[in-house]
């Protein structure tokens, strides 16, 4: 006869209860501590970053003021707006989105904010399924549960606080931008690789209106897509005459200061770089359009 092996013994209905209970006060502990900490900006990976983009403007008290684009506007982290006429500005640019599903997120939410600054580099940009995965994650469980509990947002994570921390320990000078290889200026500035891009921007742009929010358009630098004339007339110039709204063109105003702006990769922004263009653009007097080129004004210029 072949001796049993004994069995190893299950836990009880109390050990169990006990665990439960530790992993629910040991998660307490930690929300209580996140909700008095600053919470992260920035994450490890570029789907962290956009759901703490998104659980800011859905949770959060409604800003002010909003800007919507891609990874280029991203690089503008709220904390450069602290102290400014643009403090509480909420960033729902988007990593691998555009502006349209930033716009999108804005006019569906009751979030009420008095205007929204639209990033001009991505308008055409055609739909993604990282698009559908960030309106996914914003209509989601997690962001329910990001909603209970602080301990559940995604910039409250271990990790990504880690990672945070370790960023603002970082500065990199980054390069300034190197010429890349030729294209159109449609191309470089407005990527028109969507027909109906431009009718689709002016519908959004005319039902924030009618919410009572005001919509500028902002034109960033970015790297080796400047054009060599920053004063020369672009095609973001030209669309905001169309569309009949004001232009912000931080780079034509940061060639103006003679800013030395530099890039982590060729296109985005450095942290420096990032907060020196931020100050620009809460400085920035956004003209309106009247049948003239629009022209960026900025305090003091």
């Amino acid at each position: 006869m072949v001796p049993t092996q004994p069995q190893p013994k299950s836990p009880s209905g109390r050990q169990a209860l006990w665990i439960v209970g530790g992993a629910l006060l040991v998660f307490w502990a930690w929300s209580a501590i996140s909700a008095r900490l600053p919470q992260a900006e920035v994450a490890e990976s570029n789907f962290q970053a956009n759901l703490i983009r998104l659980e800011r403007w859905k949770l959060d008290p409604s800003p002010r003021d909003v800007m919507v684009g891609s990874s280029i506007g991203a690089r503008l982290l709220p904390r450069y707006f602290h102290g400014t006429a643009l403090e509480g500005m909420h960033n729902l640019c988007l990593d691998g989105s555009g502006p349209a599903l930033g716009l999108k997120l804005v006019l569906e939410s009751t979030n009420r904010p008095r205007r929204v600054w639209i990033e001009v580099h991505r308008l055409g940009k055609p739909w993604h399924p990282n698009d559908d995965a960030v309106l996914a994650a914003a209509h989601g469980p997690g962001m329910r549960l990001a909603g209970v509990a602080a301990g559940f947002r995604a910039a409250s994570r271990p990790t990504t606080r880690l990672f945070a921390w370790m960023k603002s320990h970082q500065n990199p000078a980054g390069s300034p931008a190197e010429p890349g290889k030729r294209v159109s200026e449609a191309a470089v500035e407005l990527h028109r690789t969507t027909p109906s891009w431009e009718r689709d921007l002016a519908r959004d742009i005319q039902a924030l209106r009618e919410h009572g929010i005001a919509a500028v358009l902002v034109r960033f630098p970015v790297g080796r897509e400047n054009p060599p004339d920053a004063e020369a007339e672009s095609g973001a110039d030209r669309l905001a005459t169309r569309l009949g709204v004001p232009l912000v063109d931080l780079y034509r105003v940061a060639a103006r200061r003679k800013l030395d702006v530099t890039y982590t990769d060729n296109l985005h922004l450095t942290p420096r770089s990032a907060a020196a263009v931020s100050g620009l653009l809460a400085d920035a007097e956004p003209v309106e359009s009247q049948g003239q080129s629009p022209k960026s004004q900025v305090k003091g210029e």
